[in-house]
């Protein structure tokens, strides 16, 4: 996923756009392109306006199942590629995503712990926040999203209660 998009694709979930924004950080360019070509909107450039926003959620609602299918194809595409190295002879390759894992996991309970035990300067505490919301939001919901799969169910339930309520 490109960097600019990272803003992005938190702020369409908390608009209620999870669809569209797992379609993009899972296949950024499939689904920008998409959503360029359908509503003339360019995600790329990094912020939506609220008439954009409801465009978006209309966009959403019409083309649940591409929308859906670059999110599923992300996530096996994920797996394919762990169950790839798992049959190399690398032990260093089979175990990677492993440790990958338990150092983000580690680094995120440093943070934590850090963060609630240490004095934060002052003028800093929006930085901490920041992080904090960054590693809970996307990288240990990632790291248990990968190993234990998410819980389609509840997005299915979310999808429509935005879908009744929009």
């Amino acid at each position: 996923m490109l960097p600019i998009l990272a803003p992005i694709v938190s702020m369409l979930a908390g608009k209620g756009l999870d669809l569209l924004s797992n379609a993009i950080e899972g296949g950024a360019d499939k689904a920008i392109e998409l959503v360029s070509e359908k509503t003339g909107i360019d995600l790329s450039k990094g912020s939506v306006t609220n008439e954009e926003i409801a465009e978006l959620k209309k966009f959403q609602r019409e083309h649940e199942s591409e929308l859906l299918a670059y999110h599923a194809e992300n996530t096996a595409n994920a797996r394919d590629m762990q169950k790839a190295a798992l049959e190399q002879d690398d032990e260093f390759s089979k175990r990677f995503i492993y440790y990958f894992a338990a150092l983000w996991s580690i680094a995120a309970i440093a943070f934590m712990f850090g963060i609630t035990f240490i004095d934060i300067p002052v003028g800093s505490e929006r930085f901490a926040d920041t992080i904090l919301g960054f590693l809970l939001g996307t990288i240990v919901a990632t790291i248990i999203n990968f190993f234990y799969g998410s819980s389609k169910g509840s997005q299915d339930k979310t999808t429509q209660i935005n879908r009744l309520a929009g």
